[in-house]
Order: structure tokens, then sequence, then C-alpha cells
């Protein structure tokens, strides 16, 4: 399958399986021999489940945290809040992003000249470690307000590592595919947006059954994430002794010895960022965008009127913001990524173009009722129809352009410099999420000031 073959000649194959990768003269590895075929997709396959695997520790953990750790854990017998229940998702925030975003970076400058597979092993058998600890705190330990010192203190140091581990593991991953085709490349983004789907609808069906049961739901969210940790470990060691898998390792070793860009320089990394600097602006502003509305800005939009009065909407309340919010975001943010697989438009030179325009969604998202109690800006769209429509586009721009920016930045360098390439790109990624977490402050200030 040639990267440039269009989705309507993939259609016309019907005898082909759309996860097999059929070389071509063009590719540019061809030259190094007979490429071996990926066998029923079984990579492509692996490195999907580690794109769910990498997020999906992170993802438990965020989604339990508000009834775990501010309802439930940091507040007093009598039900009142306390100073760690306040300030715990801000903490949460800082301890998490700020380790990930700076792994990122010193990956960056020292994963080339070691072994990117033994650099994702080590993470995941770290996080293994990490997710046995929270599941013997939450199991033994005793909420009281004796022990909630100690216990922020540990949670948000097991946050850090949880997420520092977690930023050499994604940036690593991302590096290893960049020798690979690219839809290769795309499988960890939309394994990383299914790892949203299955965390969304798992808490929907927790909710209904368990109810206010959070000791429980906590146990099996955590147990859930060491087991998929575990199978990202087994089957990608699996995979690495696959022949396909070899090939494009050696062969993208081959290619950096001939260039001696094994342990790049730095005038190497600056003509890497020279060819490259527009793709991973396209990943840093993807995510910025949508980081900066999804999920702040989306969660803090009720429905005009219906606060505080009896429920109308389809949807029932307590599940209205998990499917309107989560499971529309993740699920079209799957559609967007699987969409890249079969069609590239716009190209790597105009695809700066879309991914500015988004910028536009974030004041259609504060002209609606975002933030009603404290607002000074007027709500101009009260629709929950239009609210849930542009959040499936955002959504769906999201996973397309971010799909289309990651597998274009280890394309447009030269074959020896694909590495860096596709590690810088993971490396944005992490600072556009980290900076539209960041922004969301600035958009609430605006709209409750201006």
């Amino acid at each position: 399958l040639s990267y440039t073959q269009s989705a309507a000649e993939m259609g016309m194959d019907k005898e082909r399986k759309p996860l097999e990768y059929e070389p071509t003269e063009r590719d540019p590895l061809n030259k190094m021999g007979s490429i071996p075929r990926d066998t029923g997709g079984l990579v492509y396959i692996v490195l999907l489940l580690n794109g769910l695997g990498v997020l999906m520790p992170w993802n438990m953990f965020i989604t339990i945290a508000p009834q775990l750790y501010v309802d439930y854990w940091f507040v007093t017998p009598e039900g009142n809040k306390t100073e760690y229940s306040d300030n715990f998702m801000s903490a949460l925030g800082i301890a998490s992003q700020l380790p990930n975003l700076s792994i990122n970076i010193i990956n960056i400058f020292l994963v080339i000249g070691g072994s990117l597979l033994l650099r994702i092993i080590g993470p995941l058998i770290l996080n293994c470690i990490n997710i046995v600890v929270i599941i013997l705190l939450i199991a033994i330990v005793e909420r009281s307000e004796e022990a909630m010192g100690w216990f922020y203190a540990v949670t948000l140091l097991i946050v850090a590592i949880l997420n520092a581990s977690n930023g050499l593991y994604q940036n690593s991953i991302f590096g290893l595919t960049a020798d690979f085709p690219q839809n290769y490349t795309n499988a960890i983004v939309l394994g990383n947006n299914l790892c949203g789907i299955f965390t969304t609808v798992l808490n929907i069906i927790c909710t209904l059954i368990f109810g206010s049961d959070v000791k429980t739901i906590a146990l099996l969210y955590f147990s859930i994430s060491l087991a998929s940790l575990i199978a990202c470990g087994v089957t990608l060691i699996f995979g690495s002794r696959q022949p396909f898998y070899k090939y494009y390792i050696d062969a993208g070793e081959k290619a950096r010895a001939a260039e001696n860009t094994a342990k790049p320089s730095m005038a190497q990394y600056l003509e890497c960022f020279k060819d490259c600097w527009v793709q991973l602006f396209n990943v840093f502003f993807t995510f910025f965008i949508t980081l900066t509305i999804f999920p702040a800005m989306m969660t803090a939009i009720p429905i005009k009127d219906q606060t505080g009065a009896t429920w109308t909407f389809i949807i029932p309340e307590d599940i209205y913001v998990s499917i309107t919010t989560f499971l529309n975001f993740n699920l079209f943010a799957v559609f967007g990524s699987f969409s890249a697989n079969f069609v590239q438009f716009p190209s790597e030179r105009f695809l700066w173009i879309p991914v500015l325009a988004r910028a536009l969604l974030i004041p259609l998202f504060m002209f609606m009722n975002y933030r009603p109690l404290d607002r000074t800006l007027p709500v101009l769209i009260e629709s929950p129809w239009i609210f849930i429509v542009s959040g499936a586009f955002m959504a769906l721009s999201h996973g397309y352009f971010s799909s289309l920016g990651m597998m274009y930045a280890p394309r447009v360098v030269h074959p020896s410099l694909s590495k860096i390439a596709g590690m810088t790109a993971a490396m944005c990624l992490i600072l556009g999420l980290f900076c539209g977490v960041t922004f969301t402050v600035v958009i609430a200030w605006l709209t409750t000031t201006l």
C-alpha cells in the first residue's frame, strides 16, 4: 500500500486487508530489500493497544479523582470539604503535567543513543508498580482527618512518578513508530482516543451499577489499568519479534548509521526542526485548542434554565456530562483519527490553515452557557443540541488533524532524522496539552470579567 494511494483505490481492492502494509517501488525503504508483510495487522494492533495503554492509568485516575479524592477522601466525617479537597484538582494538574512535559523534553536528547524498546518496557514496569501501590492504598487505608496530610502528599507523589514515566513511555513509542509507515504512527493516536471511549463507557456503566460505592469503582478502575499495562508489555515484546517490525527498526538504524545520526548533534536537531517545524506547530496548536475547551469548558456548560430545576432533557441528568462531553468527544475523536488512515487532506503544506481556523471554536464555546453563575459576557447560544454538535465537530477535527500532524512530522524530514521528528512531535503534543489546560484559566477570567 503506497502512502499516496487514495481511499477510493483502497476500496476497489476487495481482497486487500486494511491493516496489511504492501510495499511499492516508491517506498523509500524498499531499496533495502524485500519488505515483509504485517500479517493480519499484528504489529499495527500491538501499537494500537499501546496507544490505549499509555493513557489508561491516567484516564482512570482523572475519571475517579473527583469522586474518590475530592468528594470522599478529603472531606470531614460531617461531609464538609477541606483545604485538601479544594486544592486537589489544581495540584493534580501541576503534579501530572510538569513531570510529563519535562521527561518528554529530556527524552528527545537522550533516547536516540539507546534502545527505544527498553525505554518503553521500563516505564511499563514502573507504571505497574505505581498502580499496585494505588490499589493497596485504596483497599487498606481508611480515611480519617489525621491521615489526610500524608495521603495527599503520597497521592501527588505517585501521580508525579506515574506521569513522568508516562512521558517517557509516550515519547518513546512515537519515536519507535517513526521508522514505520505513517498509518502505524496513527495507530498510537487512535489508541489514545479509544482509551477515552473505553474509560467513559466504563464510567457510565459503573455509575449506573454501583452508584455511590466509590471504593469499589476505584478498585475496578485501577485493576483494569494494571491488566492493560501488563497486556501492553507482553504484546509489545511479542510484536518486536515479527519480521515486519524487525525490518523497519533495522532500516531506521541503518539510515541513521549512514548519516551518522545514531547520536545526533545540535546541528542535526536544528535541521530536523527546520524541516518539520510547521508540523510540530500543527500538533501543538491542535492539542492547545482542544485542551482549552475539553474537558474544563465543556463540563462547565450546563443546560440553560435546568440548573436546580426539574430535569426534562432526553439524556438523564446523572450521565449527561459523561455522554455529551466525554463520550461525545472520545467517540468522534476516534472517527477523526481513523479517517486519517484513508484520507490525508490537506497535504502537509496546507494543514496549518484548518488547524489555525479551529481557534474560532474557543469563542464559540465561550458564548454558550459557560460558567452561568459568575459570567459577565452574554449567553448567545442556549441550545444544548448546538453544544453537542459543536463538541462532536471539535472532537472530529481534533482526531483528524492531530493524526495528520503526527503522521506528517517524521515524513517531511530525511529518513535519518525521522526518530527525532517523531519524538519532538510527541513532545509538542504534551506541550499543547499543558498549555491548553493552563489557558483555560485565562478563558475563565475573560468570561467572568469582560
